[in-house]
């Protein structure tokens, strides 16, 4: 059974991709981190809803507005000071995120017909294509235990789950609790 969140609003077609798979469902692609924020403002300017966008894009004032829950290497949650608005931003941006998580998970790109330098991959990854791109679905599932990557699935669950009583203090903890993983897993 597909789910539909239309208050989750990713921002490119790879993001779009990434997060679909991340949530099981269908979710509301914008096209640009501008378009993200615009619509934030418009659509859900009193309630609940959660952008996705590369932070080497951001250029939006919309931040200002916005305190830091949790920074990863990649990944930046931000909640808005008064709205029911969280932004998680994804650093530099999403292909550099999924190479350097395709290199700690030891999963080559192009064993899945995608290139794996990074000027290649872009131009791979800007295509509308890549939205439901199989290839590129195929990457991110070999790529679903990097932490990152299952810390964005649980951080987005967990907000549209919540939605109006999403709690920061959890998403840290959510954090915490994978790089404790992680950890222990190492020692074994």
């Amino acid at each position: 059974m597909r789910l539909d969140h239309p208050n989750i609003l990713p921002e490119c077609y790879v993001d779009t991709n990434l997060i679909e798979y991340l949530m099981h469902g269908t979710v509301s692609h914008q096209q640009g981190c501008n378009q993200v924020v615009g619509t934030l403002k418009r659509r859900f300017s009193d309630r609940f809803a959660v952008g996705v966008i590369d932070k080497d894009k951001v250029k939006v004032g919309y931040l200002a507005e916005c305190e830091l829950v949790i920074e990863t290497d990649h990944l930046c949650v931000l909640k808005h000071k008064e709205l029911p608005h969280f932004l998680i931003t994804v650093k530099p941006a999403i292909d550099r995120f999924l190479l350097d998580c395709a290199k700690r998970q030891g999963v080559r790109p192009d064993s899945f017909g995608i290139p794996s330098q990074l000027k290649a991959f872009t131009k791979q990854s800007k295509k509308e294509t890549s939205n439901h791109d199989s290839a590129f679905r195929n990457l991110i599932i070999a790529l679903k235990d990097d932490s990152e990557i299952v810390f964005l699935g649980k951080t987005l669950r967990y907000l549209q789950e919540c939605q109006y009583n999403s709690q920061p203090d959890f998403i840290k903890q959510l954090w915490l609790d994978l790089q404790d993983a992680d950890r222990d897993n190492g020692d074994q």
